[in-house]
């Protein structure tokens, strides 16, 4: 089924008979399927540029007593990657192409990727702040829009949202004032989440 939405079924005696070439799709899902692998394929791009940046962001970092942030912030993007996996696979299933050229990434991207000067925490970790929170809106939004047309995509998007939900709370405690960057700590992997 490559790119066109829409099942492919024969009727044998009564009963429907699927084509192999649908994979896991039913006639059950009422989504149309080219809109929801392009929303999906700017969630991958969003979620590429999120990685991408938590990594850059990371390696920023500078200090012996920043280090956890720097490490909070390398897990964030690794989960972002398997996120990333994730919503290409799900493209993958509904017959279409996920879109990983890096001259599209940027242009579909729901977050902008900004660099800082090194050492510059507090802006670090605002600016990953402020695109946990646009990707978190974006899957709201994806999420109220898929309804139950295809249940599989929504809570494939869910498990993302959740996660992201759980990064944005922790960049949240972290760009507090009262709170040193200290005490972000070993139990990231609770805090973090995964897709």
């Amino acid at each position: 089924m490559t790119g066109q939405p829409g099942l492919r079924r024969r009727e044998v005696r009564d009963r429907a008979v699927y084509d192999p070439d649908d994979g896991p799709i039913t006639p059950s899902n009422r989504a149309d399927l080219s809109a929801v692998a392009g929303l999906l394929n700017v969630l991958l791009s969003s979620v590429i540029v999120s990685s991408l940046q938590y990594e850059h962001h990371a390696l920023l970092v500078r200090g012996l007593s920043t280090q956890p942030v720097a490490d909070y912030l390398l897990g964030c993007a690794d989960d972002d990657r398997v996120g990333a996996r994730t919503l290409a696979a799900r493209i993958r299933d509904l017959g279409f192409a996920a879109d990983h050229d890096p001259r599209h990434l940027a242009g579909r991207s729901r977050i902008s990727f900004q660099t800082f000067a090194a050492g510059d925490l507090t802006g670090i970790v605002t600016q990953n702040l402020v695109a946990a929170r646009i990707l978190v809106q974006t899957l709201q939004e994806a999420v109220r829009w898929l309804g139950d047309a295809d249940p599989t995509t929504r809570r494939l998007l869910e498990r993302l949202l959740e996660a992201k939900e759980a990064q944005a709370r922790v960049l949240a405690a972290e760009s507090a004032p009262d709170r040193p960057a200290e005490q972000i700590t070993g139990d990231q992997e609770v805090t973090r989440g995964h897709p």
